[in-house]
């Protein structure tokens, strides 16, 4: 029992230092220069990686903590190339860093065969495509085909994974839900209606999915009957089917459209009863399992036909009336909702589609309805869920209820009734409704909805000291939370506290309450305050010592960390070079300003010189383009450029002229010095007065942005012509 507490204890800490440590370097703090920040980010990682060794000697009863050291230091790693690509402002949130960063985590999966490195290195992974896929902050020069190629590339690289987990080739069920999950996320993207147009690949690629949906549903319900990847499957079904009804809408909204998606709806509910006994007679799943696949297929078929004829109905009313009747749509909602009760015949799927439709329709006017008809409705939605008898019946009331009041009130009495106080008394409901004794479906429903409430809290109120209490309250109640649950059995209630505590944390990092760097000092003193006292405790309750994978891959542990430092030095030395030898030149910009996953702030520089137009150059060539200084001293495309090894024109250097390399598209070229990182908070300002980059160029090409900012001199000028214009 003492145990799992010293364990959260330490794990709690270690999240605590390592988010103050992130929260610091992103906060960039200028109080630094460059060689000490260097220092310090490679001297936290050696930190970390020196502590696994040492917790090792000194605490090998507690293996794992010198495990959970191991990968704080693998996490400093991927920290440290981040630092660095924002110190010489390169490739913000390019998929090289994720690639670098996956390699050496990848190595230590293989060595140590550690769950975390596994998890580590399949989201690095799926990092590293993404933005190969989609370069953040960069337009893409990839067309259509490509794009789809590369996701349907990247969904069937899921899908192995999954399956090779699945047949126990590897051990991770973490990584296999969630490349199952993956799998699905990338083809219902894939078939959005307006994702690549409709070409024939496309197409190709949603038939596919259909069949291999299809396909779940029997090898998932009758070969290998597992009620968890079937239920994510109609999950997946259902939204797939969604999506491309209310695509087909969209593209022939009329009444002969919205009469075929009822029909569409009515045979589809009679097919459901269909599939529903014949799940019953022809699965070789137990008693037990066969009720919640059941369950499951009931869900799915409900959420598809409810949205559609919901949909379609009221499309259909707004059609033929030319409005929208809201007392009406509250009326049939209602007539639905009661039908539904009326039916005496053991057909869920009929139930509650027409419960489900009568909710959407009756909710969805309620709030245009007049107040007195709206509490009247809510009212009578409250009467149901305590005489209803059905468990999810009531608990889709339990939570209509809520999200009804949460929208309604605060919007109707936003002069007397703030959005806090709604969501402080529907976190305290929820509380109380979690501590008293009833089904356990209706605890974990309100934990979750306490949860919610509760962060969201911390994340609407204006920038205040309320705004502090706030965080505060949730930090030490969530904590408390975790300490409480932790010894307690099935382990949802700690999972999910969990979920909600590292959520929290990752969510302050965007919060302007404090600026980051008072933020990281809070975060990383109440960390050492959970390691102090976890380590308090573990003193006094010394055990044997316990294996680790540290004893027999110490050589191949230390290898890496060469590897990494290595890589680290290539990547300071390669820039350090540049920095101090290349020629400085001045160029003209317009900069935007978006944010980094990993850097913190910075703006996206669009340079003039990279609107350049090149005749017979492919898409996506290696090209140098000369560039010469103008009479302000800014430097612009001399017309001449090379491309594969040729000069467009006969070329000789003059003393002045600048070589500089970059990738030409159709949209531009692309230098690698279109990012520029700032302090935490000032984009708007640089955005607004930045009109020149001051750029190093090397000898072979490469450049480095040093700074950004306003020519004076032009500034200067411009407003001495205004003063003799006006006067």
């Amino acid at each position: 029992m003492r145990e799992k507490l010293v364990r959260l204890g330490y794990l709690l800490g270690l999240a605590l230092v390592l988010s103050g440590i992130l929260y610091f370097f992103a906060s960039n703090w200028q109080g630094f220069d460059r060689y000490t920040k260097i220092a310090l980010s490679v001297g936290l990682m050696l930190l970390f990686y020196g502590s696994a060794f040492a917790v090792r000697k000194l605490l090998p009863q507690q293996a794992f903590l010198s495990h959970w050291t191991l990968l704080a230091g693998a996490l400093s790693f991927g920290l440290s190339i981040a630092l660095l690509s924002q110190i010489y402002n390169t490739h913000a949130e390019s998929y090289w860093l994720f690639l670098i960063w996956l390699v050496p985590v990848i190595l230590f999966s293989f060595f140590t065969k550690y769950q975390p490195f596994y998890v580590l290195s399949f989201v690095l992974f799926q990092f590293t495509m993404a933005f190969f896929i989609s370069p953040a902050g960069a337009v893409s020069q990839r067309g259509e085909q490509e794009t789809l190629l590369l996701y349907a590339a990247m969904a069937f690289v899921n899908l192995l994974i999954f399956w090779i987990i699945k047949k126990k080739h590897l051990s991770s069920p973490v990584i296999m839900y969630a490349a199952f999950c993956l799998f699905h996320y990338i083809f219902l993207t894939v078939s959005l209606p307006d994702f690549t147009g409709s070409s024939s690949l496309r197409i190709g690629l949603i038939i596919f999915y259909l069949l291999f949906l299809l396909s779940s549903f029997f090898y998932f319900s009758k070969v290998e009957p597992q009620r968890s990847f079937l239920g994510i499957s109609i999950v997946a079904f259902a939204l797939f089917v969604i999506e491309q009804f209310f695509s087909f809408i969209f593209k022939h909204y009329a009444e002969w459209s919205l009469f075929l998606a009822l029909g569409f709806v009515i045979l589809f509910i009679g097919a459901s009863v269909w599939f529903v006994k014949w799940l019953t007679t022809n699965t070789s799943a137990q008693k037990t399992s066969l009720r919640v696949i059941k369950r499951i297929a009931v869900i799915g078929i409900t959420a598809i036909a409810s949205v559609i004829g919901s949909s379609s109905l009221g499309g259909l009313i707004t059609l033929i009336t030319g409005t929208y009747p809201t007392n009406g749509m509250l009326v049939i909602g209602v007539l639905l909702i009661v039908a539904c009760y009326l039916i005496k015949a053991d057909i869920p799927t009929v139930k509650y589609t027409l419960l489900m439709m009568g909710v959407l329709i009756s909710g969805g006017a309620s709030f245009f309805v007049n107040d007195i008809l709206f509490f009247i409705y809510v009212i009578a939605l409250v009467a149901l869920l305590v005489f209803t008898k059905h468990t999810p019946v009531r608990l889709l009331l339990f939570v209509l209820v809520q999200g009804l009041l949460l929208i309604k009130v605060p919007t109707t009495y936003y002069d007397t009734i703030k959005i806090d106080y709604v969501l402080l008394a529907l976190f305290l409901l929820n509380a109380a409704v979690y501590a008293i004794n009833v089904h356990h479906a209706f605890k974990k429903a309100a934990l979750l909805l306490a949860f919610i409430f509760l962060l969201s809290l911390t994340e609407l109120s204006e920038p205040s000291f309320l705004n502090i209490i706030y965080c505060t309250v949730f930090f030490v109640i969530s904590t408390v939370f975790l300490f409480v649950t932790v010894r307690k059995e099935p382990k949802y209630d700690f999972i999910v506290g969990m979920i909600f505590w590292f959520v929290f944390l990752a969510m302050k990092y965007y919060d302007f309450v404090w600026d980051l760097f008072n933020k990281s000092l809070v975060l990383v003193i109440l960390g050492l305050i959970f390691l102090f006292l976890s380590r308090k405790w573990d003193l006094s309750t010394p055990d044997q010592p316990q294996p680790s994978f540290l004893d027999r891959s110490r050589t191949a542990v230390w290898i890496i960390i060469l590897v990494q430092l290595i890589i680290l030095g290539g990547i300071f030395t390669k820039n350090e070079v540049l920095l101090q030898n290349g020629k400085e030149i001045k160029l003209a910009l317009q900069p935007i300003d978006p944010r980094s996953l990993l850097q913190g702030d910075y703006v996206e520089l669009n340079y003039a010189i990279a609107h350049v137009t090149l005749p017979h150059v492919k898409d996506g060539e290696k090209v140098k383009l000369v560039l010469r200084p103008n009479k302000q001293g800014v430097y612009e495309y001399a017309k001449i450029y090379q491309a594969d090894d040729d000069w467009n024109k006969p070329y000789t250097s003059k003393k002045k002229d600048v070589v500089i390399t970059g990738s030409y598209h159709e949209w531009g070229i692309q230098y690698g010095i279109e990012h520029y990182f700032i302090p935490e908070g000032t984009g708007s300002k640089v955005e607004s007065e930045a009109r020149f980059a001051t750029v190093r160029v090397g000898k072979n090409g490469d450049a480095i942005v040093t700074k950004v900012g306003q020519n004076k001199k032009t500034a200067a000028s411009t407003l001495k012509r205004l003063f003799f214009y006006f006067n």
